[in-house]
């Protein structure tokens, strides 16, 4: 059955230009958590591996936590840091002759639900994060693992 010899009675699957193909073969587009710490800079490492191999994009995605000690009120009204454009200075450099398509993004809520709807929305074949200490409010990395319907990949 796995021998060297083909049927040839069976013709190969092609594609539209002749090469072989059966759906995809990996990934088209990674959904990266990145917020500037070291786990998240190895994954944005690792996706941009992955994405350069595979020909594929990056969606790299900043979630400003509901719960971020950046969150400071003046008079009554919240004042938010723009966190984010601190982080695309830190992008273009980490990124720099990585040699794949990336687009930048930021949201806030729960990170882990945040980079899920993110990932159905772009329709991502998978979500890339770095291993996160466990807070009070739990890991990203397992609270992705636990619910995620696409693939997790969890970098150290």
């Amino acid at each position: 059955m796995f021998g060297g010899d083909t049927d040839p009675g069976q013709e190969p699957l092609t594609g539209p230009a002749g090469e072989f193909e059966i759906g995809k073969d990996g990934a088209g587009l990674l959904v990266v958590g990145f917020d500037g710490s070291g786990p998240s800079r190895n994954a944005l490492a690792y996706a941009a591996g992955l994405a350069r191999r595979d020909d594929a994009a990056l969606l790299v995605a900043f979630v400003e936590s509901l719960y971020s000690t950046t969150l400071w009120f003046y008079a009554g009204s919240p004042i938010i840091p723009d966190s984010a454009a601190d982080l695309t200075d830190d992008l273009k450099e980490e990124l720099k002759g990585a040699g794949v398509p990336w687009q930048f993004v930021s949201v806030r809520g729960d990170a882990a639900r945040e980079l899920e709807t993110l990932a159905a929305a772009y329709r991502a074949d998978a979500i890339v994060v770095g291993r996160s200490r466990s807070s009070w409010r739990g890991s990203v990395a397992v609270g992705l693992a636990k619910r995620s319907t696409r693939t997790v990949l969890i970098v150290p």
